[in-house]
């Protein structure tokens, strides 16, 4: 990939996280820095929407042909293995 991917992503509490996504050494890597923090946390696992905005931006470069199919074919991994979707309230 010739460019990370990188978006911000706001709570229901109203505090924000920025998300950078980098294709090194054959693998995606996630990173993840809170509004005002300094050093990006490397540690952080992605929620499954973290994980759904990735593929929807990989798959649109893919089309585009930004992206390669090696790094279409891992984003389409990482997806497969997220964590499921949270009930969406249907009994609240």
């Amino acid at each position: 990939m010739r460019r990370d991917i990188n978006w911000w992503t706001k709570r229901d509490d109203g505090t924000k996280y920025e998300v950078r996504v980098t294709w090194f050494s054959n693998a995606f890597k996630f990173q993840f820095k809170e509004k005002g923090a300094t050093k990006w946390d490397y540690d952080r696992k992605p929620s499954r929407e973290d994980i759904e905005t990735f593929f929807d931006a990989i798959e649109r470069r893919y089309h585009r042909k930004t992206a390669t199919l090696k790094e279409f074919e891992s984003a389409q991994k990482i997806m497969a293995a997220a964590p499921p979707a949270e009930p969406s309230g249907a009994g609240d």
